[in-house]
C-alpha cells in the first residue's frame, strides 16, 4: 500500500511571498507536485493585497494528505466535480460536488486519493476585507455562522450551501478559462470577485429565504450534528431515519432538510457515504479480507457490498485498488 504524499500550506505566508496578480505554480510550492497532481494549471494566484484564488481543475495521479493553515481567513470553496476528505479536528467531512462551502477553520487536512478528478475554486480572503470591502452585514447572517466571519482565531464551524446554477456558471468560466497570460489574470480575477459578491448576496438573503428554517436554529443544527455523529458511529448498524428522529427529538422532515441544509444530501445517502469511506479504509489496511469488511460496516455477504461498493466507487471493492 502507498503511503499519501504529505503536502504544508499556509496561506498568510503564501499570500505574503506574492505580488499582485503574480500566480505560482504548486510545483514551486510542493515538493514533487508533479508527481501528485496532472493539471494544466496547478497553483496559486494573488488577486489583491488580501485575496488568493486557488483553481481546481487537476487529476490526482498520488494519493495526497494536504495540511492547511488559515489563519484569520475567510475560506470559499465551489466544487463541480470530484471529492475528497478533509479532517477538522477529530472531524472528518466529505466534500462533494455541486456544493458552497464557507468557513474560517485554523486548520485543516485534507486527503485525497490518487485517480480523484477535481474541477472547482478555493478563494482564500482576509477575513476582515471579507466584512469591509464586501459590506457583508453580519446581523443579516444566521446567528448559528456569525463566528465564521466574527472570530479572529477561526471557528470550526462550516457553512454549506448548494451551488446555485449562477454559481456553477461562474466556476466553469474560470476552470476552463482558455486565455493566455496576462489576460488569464485579469479574466479569473474579475470571475473571484464576482463570486464573493455572489455568495455575500446568498449570506444576506439567507434569514430572508429561510428564517422558519432549521439552518438558523442552534438547537436543531446541533440535533442534526448528533444524528450525523451516530451515522458515525453505528456504521455497521445506522438506526433507521424513525429511530434517528426519536433519538435527536426532530421529526422526519426537519431531519432530512437538516442533512440537505447542513450535508447537501440525504440522511440515507450520509450514511452510505460514510460506510462506504469506512470499507475503503479498512481495504487500505489490507488485514481483512473483503468479506470481513463487508460484515463490519453492515453487509450479510459479499454480493451485496461489492454491488454498493462498485456503485459507489465505480470499481469492486480490493485491497490493492484501494491502496493505490
Amino acid at each position: 500500500m502507498n503511503e499519501r504524499h504529505k503536502l504544508d500550506l499556509d496561506f498568510r505566508a503564501m499570500r505574503s511571498s506574492l505580488g499582485v496578480g503574480e500566480f505560482v505554480r504548486s510545483s514551486q510550492v510542493f515538493a514533487r507536485a508533479d508527481d501528485v497532481f496532472r493539471a494544466r494549471e496547478h497553483g496559486y494566484r494573488r488577486i489583491d493585497n488580501f485575496t488568493l484564488l486557488h483553481v481546481m481543475n487537476f487529476d490526482v495521479v498520488e494519493s495526497y494528505s494536504l495540511k492547511m493553515v488559515r489563519t484569520d481567513l475567510v475560506c470559499i470553496q465551489a466544487v463541480v466535480a470530484g471529492r475528497y476528505s478533509r479532517w477538522i479536528g477529530q472531524r472528518m467531512d466529505v466534500i462533494n460536488p455541486h456544493m458552497l462551502q464557507v468557513s474560517n477553520i485554523p486548520l485543516s487536512v485534507s486527503d485525497t486519493d490518487a485517480g480523484a478528478r477535481l474541477r472547482g475554486v478555493l478563494i482564500v480572503c482576509e477575513r476582515r476585507h471579507f466584512i469591509d470591502r464586501y459590506g457583508l452585514d453580519i446581523d443579516r447572517v444566521p446567528p448559528a455562522y456569525r463566528p465564521i466571519f466574527m472570530s479572529q482565531h477561526g471557528t470550526q464551524e462550516v457553512l454549506s450551501l448548494p451551488l446555485s446554477p449562477a454559481g456553477i456558471a461562474m466556476v466553469d468560466q474560470i476552470v476552463s478559462c482558455r486565455y493566455a497570460e496576462p489576460l488569464r489574470g485579469v479574466f479569473v480575477s474579475a470571475k473571484a470577485v464576482e463570486i464573493l459578491c455572489d455568495v455575500v448576496s446568498q449570506l444576506h438573503g439567507l434569514r430572508q429565504r429561510a428564517a422558519p428554517r432549521l439552518i438558523g436554529e442552534q438547537a436543531k443544527i446541533r440535533a442534526i450534528q448528533t444524528a450525523a455523529a451516530i451515522y458515525r458511529r453505528e456504521i455497521a448498524d445506522p438506526p433507521t431515519i424513525e429511530q434517528l428522529v426519536r433519538r435527536v427529538g426532530l421529526n422526519r422532515n426537519e431531519l432530512s432538510k437538516g442533512f440537505r441544509d447542513l450535508f447537501g444530501v440525504t440522511p440515507h445517502a450520509y450514511a452510505h457515504a460514510r460506510r462506504m469511506e469506512h470499507a475503503q479504509e479498512m481495504l487500505r489496511g489490507g488485514d481483512l479480507a473483503i468479506s470481513e469488511v463487508a460484515r463490519r460496516i453492515g453487509y450479510e455477504g459479499y454480493s451485496s457490498f461489492a454491488r454498493a461498493y462498485h456503485a459507489y466507487y465505480g470499481c469492486t471493492p480490493s485491497p490493492a485498488e484501494a491502496g493505490e
